[in-house]
Formats: C-alpha cells, structure tokens, sequence
C-alpha cells in the first residue's frame, strides 16, 4: 500500500517538477510583471497583445495535454493496482458487505415497522377524540357505555415514544365525556319531569275531552227529546215532513257513542209524539179552514152591500151636482137680483157630504185587503167614489160662494 502511494507521487513529481515550474512561472512575471501594460487602441500594440494570447493559449494547453497524458497513464496503471488489490481483499469485503447490507435491511424493516406501529398508535390515539364526536346530542346511556370502551383502552401497550401522548388523550377524553354525561343526566332528569308534566296534562285533557264529549252527547239527547217542542204552533206540512226526516235518520255511533241505543229509543218516544201533534195540527187547520170560509162568505156579503151603497152614494151626488149646476145657470140667465133672498137650495146649504151618504170610518185592513183580491179591488173602487164625492164638494162650495157673492151684491 505505502508503495504503490510513492509511486503516484513520484509519477507525479515527473510531470510537474517544482523547480521547473517555479523557474517558468518567475520567468513568466520577469517578462510580464504588473506594471507592463498596452496600449490597446494602439495598432501594433494590439497585435503584440494578440501574440501574448497565443502564447498563453499554446501553453496551457501545453500544460493540460500532458495532465491528460498523465492521467491516462496514471488511470491506467491505477486500475490495475486496484483490480490486484481487490482479489486480495474481495473474500473478507463481500462477506463484510453482505452482512452490512443485511444489517441494514434489518434495520431499515424494524425502522418501518416501528413506523407503521407508530402511525397507528398515532391514528388510535386521534380516534380517540372521535368518541366525544359521536357523544355530541347523545342520551347519558349512549355515553355511559363510551365511557366505558374509552376506558379499556390500554395504554400501556403503546410505544414508549407515544405512551404519555396516549394516557394523556385518555385522560381528558373521559374528561369530556364525565362532563358530557353529567349534562345529559340533567337535561334528562329535565326532560322526564317534562315528559310527567304532559302526560299529566294529556290525561287532563283527555278527560277534558270525554267529559265535553259527554255533554255534547248529552246535549244532542236532550235537543232530541225536546225536539216535538219546536214543532208546537207549526204547521202540519213542517211537522209530517220532520217526521219523514227522522224516521229516514240513524243514530251513528260517532255522534252519541255508547248512547246510540238510548238515541234509537228515544227517537221512536219522538216520533210518536210529533204524530201527536201532527194530528193536533190537521185537526186544527181544518177548524180554521172551516172558519175561513165562514168568514169569507160574511164578508163577500158585506162587500157586496157596500159595493151598492157606494154606488148609490155616488149616483146620488152625481145628481145633486147637476141639479146646483143648473139652478146656477138658471139664475144667471134672470134679470132679477141673482136668485134673490128667498133662494134656498140644499145642495148650497148642505157644508158637509152629500144626504144619504157617510164617509167609511174604519177601512179593511191591509192584510185582509192582500188575502182577498176581491176585496181589495172593491176598497179600490170605494176610494175613487169617495174622492170623486169629496170633488164634487169642493165644486158645489165654489159655486155657493159665487152665488151668495153676486146675490150680496
């Protein structure tokens, strides 16, 4: 080993000889030291310093040419020292090489394996927290049993690098969770009083219920037993057609309940007693049937009488009229004082109607008038006569007053 090392160096010693590289190197500065310049812009100068480019250029590849001559060589006779040196020492480095490449791939297995065991520690221990996730809005049972599972988890058989992290994550988890579970015994003791409360009011109100439902049942019974009552001055037609109406009715059960039976019963009692008073009804409207046209008759006379009497009434003032109407011209067609002193009529003296003849004091009334189309066509009549009289009044005064003028005059 240690002669193979001189003979590089004295390989080395040929081709750069310090003396001889010294010597070129001080002749190099003697012939250029730092204070010889060109001037550049000069042209012979410039092609001076062209020449000392290409010496420079001609000798350093001078140098490098033998540096890689050197090398070649060098490599060369390396190699085959090396390839010597190898068999030597090839039996003992590949069994060492081997082994080492084996201990490393060990190594590098534990490594990994440790580091899988490690993730998963890792993501067991971050799984941790999910348990207080899944805890969120859950019953204190529901957190009670994680509790429970959170605390059989074994720490102890995490990797001493993770351990505390993992007895640590434990520990606030069940923490959390204790704090969680104390909450949901709360809000569940909250909520069962809650829950007592509307089951109490619930039973209240369905009591409510049945007791309302109770009266309206009741209340419908008794408006069926007094249901003849409203019936008591109707006609007969109404009553027979309620009659009609019952028996076409059932009673159902989601209007009387277990009461339907009593209902069924009832309603024949009702039945029965609207027949009564059916019959009461007809007999009653066939009394006043009979009685109408009683009435009718007396009355159909008694318009029949007035009907004359107005006639003659007014027949009469008709005549009276023209008999003060002609006494009138009469008198005036005289050359004498105008009907003199003596003159009497009773037509001028009378200031009240006509003889024989009495205004009507109390007149049909108008529903007797709009029962009977007869009737009320005869007052018609009678009203017009009287107007008429009542005109021929008003003539008969003006013509008095006109006489008695001229006669004063």
């Amino acid at each position: 080993m240690t002669t193979n090392q001189s003979t590089a160096t004295n390989l080395v010693e040929v081709v750069y000889q310090e003396d001889l590289t010294k010597k070129g190197l001080a002749d190099l500065r003697k012939q250029y030291p730092k204070s010889f310049s060109l001037d550049m812009s000069d042209e012979d100068e410039f092609k001076q310093g062209r020449k000392i480019r290409t010496e420079r250029n001609k000798l350093v590849k001078s140098i490098n040419d033998r540096r890689i001559g050197f090398t070649n060589e060098l490599k060369a006779y390396g190699d085959e020292l090396i390839s010597k040196i190898d068999v030597i020492y090839d039996p003992i480095i590949n069994a060492f090489e081997l082994e080492d490449k084996r201990r490393k791939d060990e190594a590098a297995r534990i490594a990994k394996e440790r580091e899988e065991l490690l993730n998963k520690q890792r993501d067991e221990i971050a799984q941790m927290n999910d348990f207080t996730q899944q805890c969120q809005g859950q019953g204190s049972q529901f957190i009670a049993d994680t509790i429970e599972a959170v605390d059989l988890i074994d720490t102890e058989s995490f990797d001493k690098e993770l351990i505390h992290e993992a007895i640590d994550t434990k520990k606030s988890i069940l923490e959390a969770l204790n704090t969680m579970y104390q909450t949901a015994k709360a809000a569940e003791a909250v909520e069962a009083e809650r829950e007592q409360l509307r089951i109490q009011q619930e039973a209240i109100k369905q009591e409510q219920q049945k007791q309302e439902q109770a009266r309206v049942i009741e209340q419908r019974i008794d408006n069926l037993r007094r249901d003849p009552m409203n019936y008591k001055d109707s006609p007969s037609n109404i009553i027979a057609a309620r009659i009609t109406q019952l028996e076409n009715y059932t009673p159902p059960a989601s209007d009387f309940g277990e009461r339907v039976n009593e209902v069924i019963a009832l309603k024949a009692d009702v039945i029965a007693e609207l027949q009564d008073r059916l019959e009461m009804a007809q007999f009653k409207e066939e009394k006043q049937q009979r009685q109408a046209e009683a009435q009718a008759a007396v009355e159909a006379r008694q318009i029949e009488q007035l009907q004359t009497e107005v006639t003659q009434s007014a027949e009469q003032a008709e005549q009276q009229v023209h008999e003060a109407q002609a006494e009138a011209i009469s008198a005036q067609e005289q050359s004498e004082p105008l009907l003199g002193n003596s003159f009497k009529s009773p037509v001028f003296e009378s200031t009240s109607a006509p003889t024989g003849y009495t205004p009507l004091s109390l007149w049909p009334s108008s529903q007797d008038r709009a029962d009977n189309d007869e009737l009320d066509r005869i007052c018609d009549q009678l009203d017009a006569a009287e107007s008429y009289i009542e005109a021929q009044d008003v003539l008969i005064k003006d013509l008095e007053q006109r006489l008695n003028k001229a006669h004063a005059a």
